[in-house]
């Protein structure tokens, strides 16, 4: 037991910052929809609109960037610094490259806005918002790369407080750009857009300027030099990155097309579910700090060669995982209404996000268990099979029960969220039993060797 306890305290040490860093990021999310929401349901709905498309388009840049951990672990526990130097200065390149590309690509998807079935008014209002929050999609990718390779090599406070200030300052922003304060412009829904671009643009320059005044992290530099611009390691970030990315994408594009879906039924629904969707992005977020933790000391143990060590890491955070979600669910089940008058004073907004938790409450756990595993695999660098079953589990599962759940049997927004949680269930039990199916052939691989 005593040896048990040791493995649930690292990684909730290691966990803790990355969960507070992560749901920092749903937080800001939030408090836009809830200073926006007090402006009326289809400024709401706007923002649900324009932050599921760019979110949708920024998971490609921030999987690619979470390719950098585990090769960056794994060189970490071998203290290969100059390894890990090149790995850093390459994926710094790839990154930018990757962030210039979707911003460009969500500036060429804007025309198309009004094409999405969604509601005329709401497709107007998010114009402004969707072109500043677009922009703020590079400075971000930039931060993940930084806060990526730190959490590699087992730093993981710089980046929370890095994004717990940024994002402090977004919301103060929030109140002056959004309502017009302190002499600004009543800027509304684009207020929104603007405070984010600022507060990102900070988050990779005070990340920059932190490492680059330690003493401890700043010798990283001295290896970066353009010879050691590497096509080999470009394409062992990519090797890692694409399918890591593939796996966001095709979760955040089902949900993505459940929300366009939400928008079939009228601007409520569509509100409802931006309610429900921001309080998911926050558990979501805390469990994915869980994850992030699991794919640092994994990919530690699995450069040691300590299997043994990187199958208890691994089970702990899943048990871990299980405790937290089973406790949002309790608290989703039960206070669905108090959370959404946060939101919004609009009682048929209320009454449909209230519905909507309840349907949450029930895949909780099977949302903390699929992307726990999923952390646990990208510490091995197994992240092939897990786009495939990724794919199969949101797309070919989620998204096709939620239609026939939703609109087939017209049992709206309840019945299009519970397509979501079929595919969630799916995807758990695929990826729990991949990383023990994997542990399992490395330690065979291991005593063939020897």
């Amino acid at each position: 037991m005593r040896i048990n306890s040791l493995y649930y305290k690292q990684n909730i040490n290691i966990a803790f910052p990355i969960m507070l860093s992560l749901a920092g990021q749903a937080i800001v999310q939030m408090a836009d929809n809830i200073m926006v929401g007090q402006l009326g349901a289809p400024e709401l709905a706007a923002v649900s609109l324009a932050g599921a498309i760019i979110m949708n388009t920024m998971v490609v840049g921030m999987g690619i960037a979470t390719g950098l951990t585990p090769l960056v672990g794994q060189a970490h526990a071998l203290d290969d610094k100059e390894r890990i130097a090149g790995f850093f200065q390459n994926s710094l390149l790839l990154n930018t490259t990757v962030s210039l590309v979707l911003t460009l690509f969500l500036f060429m998807l804007m025309p198309y806005l009004s094409m999405m079935g969604q509601p005329v008014e709401v497709v107007e209002l998010c114009k402004g918002y969707y072109i500043l929050t677009s922009f703020s999609v590079i400075p971000f990718i930039l931060f993940m790369t930084f806060k990526q390779y730190m959490e590699g090599i087992g730093n993981t406070k710089v980046a929370m407080v890095i994004t717990i200030s940024c994002n402090l300052m977004n919301i103060f922003l929030n109140y002056i750009f959004i309502y017009g304060k302190f002499g600004a412009p009543f800027l509304g829904v684009a207020g929104a857009g603007l405070a984010t671009l600022i507060s990102r643009l900070m988050m990779p320059v005070a990340f920059f300027l932190y490492i680059h005044r330690s003493q401890i992290y700043s010798p990283v530099f001295r290896f970066f030099q353009f010879s050691n611009t590497s096509r080999r390691k470009i394409k062992q970030l990519l090797q890692v990155g694409y399918p890591i990315a593939g796996q966001m994408v095709v979760e955040f594009l089902s949900l993505s097309l459940i929300t366009v879906m939400m928008g079939w039924l009228g601007t409520i629904a569509l509100a409802a579910n931006q309610i429900v969707m921001s309080m998911i992005s926050l558990t979501f977020m805390i469990s994915s700090g869980i994850a992030g933790a699991s794919t640092i000391l994994v990919s530690h143990e699995f450069g040691r060669g300590n299997i043994g060590k990187m199958r208890r890491y691994a089970h702990a955070s899943l048990r871990l995982a299980v405790i937290f979600m089973a406790g949002a669910a309790v608290i989703y089940a039960f206070f669905g209404t108090p959370i959404a008058s946060i939101f919004t004073p609009d009682p048929e907004v209320i009454k449909v996000a209230r519905n909507l938790f309840f349907v949450v409450a029930v895949f909780e756990i099977f949302d903390g268990l699929q992307v726990t595993a999923l952390g646990a695999l990208r510490g091995i660098t197994d992240v092939q099979r897990p786009m495939i079953y990724a794919l199969v589990s949101y797309l070919f599962v989620a998204v096709p029960l939620a239609y026939i759940a939703g609109i087939l049997l017209d049992f709206g927004a309840p019945g299009l969220l519970s397509g979501f949680c079929g595919g969630l269930m799916f995807a758990a039990t695929l990826f729990i039993r991949r990383f023990n199916k994997s542990v399992r052939n490395i330690r065979q691989q291991r005593v063939t060797n020897l």
